[in-house]
């Protein structure tokens, strides 16, 4: 169902520019860092799912093909296509080449959405499996584009995770400022799909910046993002809600540390029952640290 929808949405947006979707396409040029990542990211996936079915390693090669298309392609690049637009080539060359690798996983479907593409008489049963091309038209020879779409999915996802932290409502845009550091040019190439990624109302770049008042902040490498929260979030309210949940969080840390540390619970609970206790401490732990820092980044 998911490969359906994805096909459907991709065959849509070919069809947004009127191109016709070529059966026997070459990898097409790319011309922003997403093209040339998830080029990349298909080449290798391409690779390691042929080695690892030629050496019947079946399960691994489903899990790559698996967190390729649900993640990597789904989750990020078909959503960046939303906001670059004009990938028509680039999203015939994804489709053909992803419902090549996932036929030997599912046959019926993939065929299906084959005859659905390209037309009666078109059979991917007999189709040439991909090739490894490792040479991406247009791309820059000597930088990854790996790494700057790292950067760009680490400030996006942590903005995301920002909001959901401090129970921001996902119709309200956020205004944020970047301190970019050396990576000011990958932030102002793709002002857009950051911006459109994370719900942003105005982002804001430059090489450095010091913190703003108002603003809550997070950093991924040497790249600072402030986020403002005055016009977002009841400082007071959102202040009481945190203490509220430490006051709850802390004594049961301060329970579990007195049970771990008595040696007659430690020499007679059995060895599953100690590290199911270890690993709620651990978590309630990483809770409590997390809500300290969220109450000190208000204050």
């Amino acid at each position: 169902n998911k490969l359906w929808n994805i096909s459907r949405f991709m065959i849509g947006k070919i069809q947004e520019t009127n191109s016709k979707i070529q059966i026997d396409i070459e990898m097409p040029q790319g011309q922003t860092l997403s093209d040339f990542w998830i080029l990349k990211r298909l080449d290798d996936v391409v690779g390691m799912a042929s080695r690892d079915i030629e050496s019947f390693n079946f399960s691994m090669a489903g899990e790559t093909l698996r967190d390729f298309t649900w993640g990597d392609l789904a989750d990020w690049y078909l959503e960046i296509a939303k906001v670059e637009g004009n990938k028509s080539d680039i999203l015939n060359y994804i489709l053909n080449t992803v419902l090549k690798l996932w036929h030997p996983f599912m046959p019926f479907v993939t065929e299906a959405i084959w005859n659905e593409v390209y037309g009666e008489g078109q059979y991917l049963m007999i189709a040439k499996w991909p090739k490894v091309e490792k040479v991406y038209p247009g791309y820059e020879s000597g930088k990854s584009p790996y790494t700057g779409m790292h950067i760009l999915r680490e400030i996006i996802t942590g903005i995301r995770s920002l909001r959901a932290d401090y129970k921001i409502e996902p119709a309200k845009k956020l205004n944020v400022l970047i301190s970019a550091g050396e990576h000011l040019k990958l932030f102002e190439e793709n002002k857009e799909v950051v911006s459109k990624l994370a719900r942003l109302e105005k982002l804001s770049i430059d090489k450095k910046i010091a913190k703003p008042e108002g603003t809550i902040s997070f950093v991924t490498g040497e790249t600072e993002v402030f986020v403002e929260v005055v016009e977002v979030v009841d400082i007071s309210k959102e202040k009481e809600r945190l203490q509220k949940e430490i006051d709850g969080v802390a004594p049961y840390v301060a329970a579990q540390e007195k049970k771990l540390s008595n040696a007659s619970f430690m020499d007679n609970a059995p060895p599953q029952i100690v590290e199911g206790e270890k690993k709620k401490l651990a978590e309630a732990r990483e809770k409590l640290t997390k809500l300290n820092q969220q109450l000190e980044a208000l204050n």
